[in-house]
């Protein structure tokens, strides 16, 4: 008897998402591996800094705890909520209810995506600088809107002008998504842009969503502002976190979001569908790691500076002129002339053994770009450059 076939046909979400560059790139460097080629992999935005001692130790104690390996609360346990509270009254003066503008998130990227279902319905629009951190505009898609462009260019300094947006699709918009400093391009936002933005979300009624993934990680004192340092702004914000790149617990996935309380209160809702919530074990710890103040990152800021320095100042020793990103874990670089993003990044694979993000994994908009993470020791980012010059690959 001959079996039946079952087609096997993907939900039109996913048929909507665009190509995910970084699966192309990992098979690129799977190539390469086999071919015993030694990879400097400064692709991806993986940091290889540790936690602070006393956070590994904390999470330690807490495995020998039975009540650890229970589950944990929808929300987040109380103990990492306060925590929350605290560190952004201490860091950026602003006050959150933490039993009601707090939650813990299995690192923020899932906040990011599930709160678009939490808002978004299939035919709503919402408002993203492009290029992006894809979470940004991948969630609207898999909630079946539609993510408008709104483009973000070295001319505009990586600040879309909201004021040349058509008031017409403004006013059909669900939501203002935005990140500063910004990945891939290291924007860092004035103030003022933030003022607008609140000014523009409240006139056409938007959630206004602030991804604040690289709140400290910047350079020569430029500390970055949260967008509910400006007033008014928790009536129509949620702003997301990360313990990724703050404490170097990317592979914990410790995430949070603190604002607007209906903001929080969807987002809960949506979560209580779909997870238990993050492992106690690493609640504790980040709970632990919030509480520190700013020795571990201010050495944390220092080795990333010297990366970023070095590799800078080599590149533009091969003719780029890049200017000193002010913050974030990127540089931001635009491709030789003769190549688009993917080809140069190949190149740079093939010729040189050394990974680059190629823009276009963040939109259509980062096309004459590569992103640079400076994901690996001074040595190691010495050597990219040598690398490059030994291949005489340079920016003409």
């Amino acid at each position: 008897m001959a079996k039946s076939e079952i087609i096997m046909e993907k939900a039109e979400r996913l048929k909507k998402l665009p190509t995910y560059v970084f699966a192309k790139l990992d098979e690129l460097k799977a190539r390469e591996r086999r071919k015993g080629v030694d990879l400097i992999d400064l692709g991806m935005g993986n940091p290889n800094i540790f936690p602070p001692q006393d956070v590994i130790d904390e999470v330690i104690e807490a495995l020998k705890d039975p009540e650890t390996h229970r589950y944990p609360s929808f929300p987040g346990t109380h103990d990492l909520r306060v925590a929350i509270a605290n560190w952004c009254k201490r860091e950026y003066g602003f006050k959150v209810d933490p039993d009601l503008e707090t939650i813990v998130l299995i690192g923020s990227k899932e906040g990011l995506i599930h709160f678009a279902f939490a808002f978004i319905n299939p035919g709503d629009t919402t408002l993203v600088p492009m290029p992006a951190y894809p979470a940004h505009f991948n969630g609207t898609i898999l909630a079946g809107g539609t993510p408008i462009s709104l483009p973000a260019t070295e001319s505009n300094g990586y600040m879309p002008d909201l004021d040349d947006i058509n008031p017409d699709v403004a006013k059909k918009a669900k939501m203002l998504i935005l990140s500063y400093p910004t990945n891939p391009t290291t924007a860092f936002a004035t103030k003022e842009y933030f003022k607008k933005a609140v000014a523009f979300a409240k006139k056409y009624k938007l959630i206004l969503l602030h991804d604040f993934a690289y709140a400290e990680l910047y350079f020569e004192g430029n500390k970055p502002i949260s967008m509910l340092e400006i007033p008014e702004a928790k009536d129509v914000c949620i702003e997301f976190h990360t313990c990724s790149k703050t404490f170097g617990m990317a592979g914990w996935r410790v995430g949070f979001a603190v604002g607007n309380r209906e903001l929080i209160g969807a987002l809960r809702q949506i979560k209580t569908n779909l997870d238990y919530g993050l492992f106690m074990g690493a609640q504790k710890a980040a709970a632990k790691a919030l509480a520190h103040e700013d020795e571990y990152m201010e050495k944390m800021r220092k080795t990333y500076k010297e990366r970023r320095d070095i590799l800078v100042d080599g590149l533009n020793s091969l003719g780029w002129k890049i200017e000193k990103p002010k913050g974030t874990m990127y540089v931001w670089a635009p491709v030789p002339k003769g190549y688009n993003c993917a080809e140069f990044s190949t190149l740079l694979l093939e010729k040189t053994g050394v990974v680059v993000a190629p823009g276009t994994a963040f939109g259509d908009e980062g096309e004459g770009y590569v992103r640079i993470a400076l994901v690996d020791t001074k040595e190691r980012i010495i050597e990219a450059v040598e690398r490059l010059k030994k291949a005489n690959i340079r920016f003409a």
